[in-house]
């Protein structure tokens, strides 16, 4: 029998710190909303401290699929992967 697959530690941890979520709860079937009780306020933190975390942008195309542990360790993959800056620098414009 396989072990069912860990949980990223960045969302462990942010699930921690900002919703003092406990490990023991971190399923990977747990629901963001029904298990862990996240609004999408709620979700909206947990992403921006994702994205701090990771360094990349964490936008998925529908987030209205991102409703388990799971689905969202997937769209933080997904987001590594592709890399894109979380905070791209900001340029000024020298024509003013």
């Amino acid at each position: 029998m396989t072990d069912p697959p860990r949980l990223d530690p960045r969302i462990a941890s942010a699930l921690h710190d900002l919703f003092g979520i406990p490990q023991a709860d971190l399923r990977p079937d747990a629901e963001l909303d029904a298990d862990l009780q996240l609004d999408s306020l709620s979700v909206v933190e947990l992403q921006v401290a994702l994205e701090e975390s990771t360094g990349v942008r964490i936008n998925p195309e529908d987030p209205s699929q991102v409703r388990t542990l799971a689905d969202l360790q997937s769209v933080v993959e997904a987001a590594i992967v592709t890399g894109q800056p979380a905070f791209p620098s900001l340029k000024l414009s020298e024509d003013r």
